[in-house]
């Protein structure tokens, strides 16, 4: 299977199949780091989309001796932090979370998916309640697996920043389900 690297070298070249497949394998990590934002379910196509069809305008840009992974989220970045600018933060945090998500269908273990997805439900509300630095370096970090130094590139900060805002983000995290366990317990 060919790499990201590999794939970029080919759609540089021209090869279509080459930016399919980097399409169909960035589409959903895409989709995922604009859902974790508290992207508008409406709204998160188009940002995929804008993301790739950014990746293609900015193809022979791509340095192949770095890391892919962090330039795609870098370009995520921006499409996101754009988004942001033309249509405001206010009209996020208006849709419940659960209008992305599918209804668990029945089955013998719907009872243990319900509840998967009541947790995941928690665990995203309390993410998204974050400060926007601190919720993504957390998605990138937890949910995309990039390493620090890779968070640090793609939003093009210090690297003993963003080991802070992840302690920071984990530090308020703890405090949100030690409250919620202990108003749960009352």
């Amino acid at each position: 299977m060919a790499t990201d690297t590999e794939l970029m070298a080919r759609t540089a070249a021209g090869e279509q199949s080459a930016l399919e497949l980097l399409f169909a394998r960035w589409e959903s990590p895409l989709f995922g780091y604009f859902y974790r934002l508290g992207g508008h379910p409406s709204w998160i196509e188009d940002l995929v989309e804008e993301s790739l069809v950014t990746l293609y305008r900015r193809r022979a840009r791509y340095d192949p001796t770095r890391a892919f992974a962090p330039w795609i989220f870098g370009i995520a970045r921006l499409v996101w932090k754009d988004h942001l600018r033309h249509r405001g933060r206010d009209l996020y945090g208006a849709t419940s979370l659960a209008e992305v998500e599918d209804t668990p269908a029945p089955g013998p273990d719907a009872l243990g998916t319900a509840q998967r997805r009541e947790e995941g439900d928690r665990v995203r509300f309390a993410i998204q309640r974050l400060p926007m630095e601190q919720r993504e370096a957390v998605i990138l970090r937890h949910y995309h697996g990039l390493s620090y130094e890779e968070i640090a590139r793609v939003v093009d900060a210090p690297l003993g920043t963003i080991k802070w805002r992840i302690h920071e983000a984990v530090r308020r995290l703890e405090v949100h389900f030690t409250r919620e366990v202990k108003e749960s317990a009352e």
